[in-house]
Formats: structure tokens, sequence, C-alpha cells
């Protein structure tokens, strides 16, 4: 079967036909083939991780299970951290009270990672070619540890599916009206409630649509919509800071972990702290107070958040990830020149989302299994297809389109 799907994705990434030739009744049907092999592939994935793994409703996944029941019996749920993953406790809570099973969850979950995947498709070959494309996307497809999360009814799916979906909508705007901008802010919020570090599109959204949009409008104009937003984006950071439920954002500091849940140190150790921490004055405070500690605590978890491997992970695992990754870092790097040539509002929105994730681990700790490298992935993708596409066009693939 292996050797089967290599002969269909070579086959179909020299689908496309030379515009000068002439098109027969059967080739009129290449340029879906691309698409077919890839929903090929994306299903034999989704039928193997199922196989694989089963519905996975243990671990983290217990808990929202356990709020949707408490949902359901009380109104509301256990503490007010949990509103910040509503979407998903909704989502199950409605599976309980219809009686579909959880497994609706599970196919809910599948049709979002599908209209996700297929959002890529189409908005990277409208800013490459339909080559390009199907790469990337057969990229996407093969992320394993991303794609994981599709038979567990945790957060991540609905997540990483959501900001695919939103992201792809944003970059493809050409002019912003009111009712574009109301569809932003309500993409933003049900990305926020899914997730709480949706709250960090909001800043990016942000910039880009500022820098790419906003140019003709007054200084004063300006100045009101950037305080407004920002005033609007630190009470809401704070307010999911301040969310208890047994949130302590200077645990990680106190017992110097990189990775969430795995202390470093035997015990606490003593750091300035405010009367209140976990508030954005709270995060101001600590890294004024305990420079040295957090710069060195940085780096580790820089390392630990774009190095990926782990010591608990297998042999093959680790070389899985390094041999997946870390060219992409090598065709990100190479395409930075090109996007700001040819698209640098973009390549302003992918970085700075980049950005404030990798800001966000050294501000807190890693994941146990790379949850929050993950959620960044596609826009290296995005950012890397300059030099996807120059490689493509070196393989006798046609690469005439120029980047949007």
């Amino acid at each position: 079967m292996i050797r089967l799907y290599i002969h269909l994705i070579l086959f179909a990434m020299k689908s496309e036909l030379p515009q000068h030739e002439k098109i027969s009744d059967r080739g009129r049907y290449y340029p879906y083939l691309p698409f077919v092999v890839l929903a090929s592939i994306w299903g034999t994935m989704q039928a193997l991780l199922f196989y694989r793994f089963g519905l996975v409703t243990d671990f983290e996944a217990e808990k929202y299970i356990y709020e949707a029941n408490y949902f359901l019996e009380h109104g509301t749920v256990s503490t007010p951290n949990y509103w910040l993953y509503s979407v998903q406790i909704f989502l199950i809570a409605t599976a309980l009270k219809l009686k579909t099973g959880l497994l609706s969850v599970a196919f809910v979950q599948l049709l979002f990672n599908a209209w996700a995947t297929y959002s890529l498709y189409r908005f990277i070959t409208g800013i490459s070619n339909r080559q390009t494309a199907f790469i990337i996307t057969l990229l996407l497809i093969v992320n394993y540890p991303l794609q994981t999360f599709n038979t567990s009814l945790q957060t991540e799916s609905l997540f990483y599916s959501l900001t695919i979906l939103f992201s792809c909508f944003l970059l493809r705007l050409k002019t912003l009206t009111a009712g574009r901008l109301i569809r932003v802010i309500l993409f933003l919020l049900l990305i926020s409630f899914t997730r709480p570090t949706g709250f960090l599109l909001v800043p990016c959204s942000f910039l880009y649509l500022f820098f790419r949009f906003f140019r003709p409008f007054s200084t004063l104009v300006k100045s009101i919509i950037t305080i407004v937003v920002t005033v609007c984006f630190l009470f809401f950071l704070n307010a999911a800071l301040g969310s208890g439920g047994g949130l302590d954002f200077m645990l990680p500091f106190r017992d110097e972990r990189i990775i969430c849940g795995v202390p470093t140190l035997p015990g606490f150790i003593d750091i300035k702290t405010s009367d209140n921490p976990n508030s954005v004055f709270g995060l101001l405070y600590y890294l004024t107070h305990n420079t040295g500690q957090f710069l060195r605590l940085a780096f580790l978890r820089s390392k630990a958040f774009f190095g990926l491997t782990r010591s608990y992970y297998s042999l093959w695992h680790n070389f899985y990830l390094c041999v997946y990754f870390f060219p992409l870092y090598i065709l990100v790097i190479v395409s930075w020149r090109r996007w700001i040539k040819k698209n640098k509002f973009l390549l302003l929105y992918c970085s700075s989302v980049i950005a404030v994730n990798w800001l966000t681990v050294i501000l807190t700790c890693d994941d146990w299994h790379n949850r929050f490298f993950l959620s960044i992935t596609p826009y290296i993708y995005i950012l890397a297809t300059p030099t996807l596409q120059r490689l493509a066009g070196k393989l006798n693939i046609d690469g005439k389109r120029q980047l949007a």
C-alpha cells in the first residue's frame, strides 16, 4: 500500500497539464487528482489512528467529559477557568444530551479537521500553485503528532482546525468591511473559548489588520483603535490568568519546570512575587525582580520548544521529529527574504503567531507532548511555501504562479 501511495503522490504532483496542451475528456479530470489522492491519504491516516488508539476518553479528556456532565446537572462548570474550554465542553454536553454517543464528538472533530485541511490546500493554491499546495497539505496530513488528537476528546483537535480555518480566512481578505471585521471578532471569540491560548491570536490578528488595511486611516483613528484593542486584550488576558481552578503561574518558576508537570527541583525555591501573581502585573513583577532565573529558564524552554525531542520518547519518535520538522526550519529561514519582498503582511502575521506562542512557553513551560509547538506548525508550512515552490520547480513541476 505504501508503494501505491508513493506512485499516486508522484503522479498527482505532475497532474497539471501544460496550458498549451489540448485537454482531452480524460485530461479534464487531472486537476482533481491531487485532491482525490490527498483525501485518500487523509482517510487512511484517520482510520489507522482510530484502529491504533480508538476513541480516547481518558487522560485530559476525562476533565471535559466530567465538566460536560457537571454542566448538564448544575447549569454551570465546576470552576471559572473551564469556561475557557467551553466549546469542547458544550459539544460533549450536546452529545450526552442528545444521546448520540461520544463517538459523534470525534466525528465533528474529523469534519473540522477535513475542512481545515481543504482550506489550507485552497489557500496555498491561491498564493503559490497546486503542486506546492499538494506538498504542504500532505505535510499536514502526515503530521502524526497533530493528527492523533482527532481520536481524543480533548480540545486540541478543534483548536488546531479552527486556527487554520481562521488564519486562511484572515489572510485571504482583500478588503476589510464592517461585516468581515465582525466575522473576525466572532471567530477569535470562538477560538478563545475552545482553548484560552486562542487569545494569543488577538494581537497577531490586530497587527495584520492594522498594517494591511488601516494605512489610509488618520493617526488619531489609529491611536484610538490601538488603545481600545490593547485595553480589551489586557483585560481578557488578566481575566484568563486569574480564572482560578488551581492555576498558579508562578509554580513553573518555583520548581523551575521546563516541561509542564515535571519539576526539575526537589522542592520550591524562593522567588520574588507580587501580592497577585496570577495577573499581568504579577508576571511583569516576576520578570523585573527575577531576571537571571527567567533568562536561564527561557533558554531551556526554548530549546525544548523548538528542539522537540524528549528523553522519554523512543529513538524512532525523536528521529521522526528531527527529520520531519528540522528541514522545515531551514525552508522558513530561506523563504524569509522572499516574503519580505512579496507579502510582508503575511510574514508579519505568521511570525507573530509563532513568536507569541514561543513567548507563552517561555513564561510558563513547554508541553509534555509538544502540543504548544503543534499549534504553530501550520504557520511554519505557510512560511516555507516560497522555497518549497522553487524546489518543486527544480523537480520539473510547474511553478509559474508567483507568490501573492
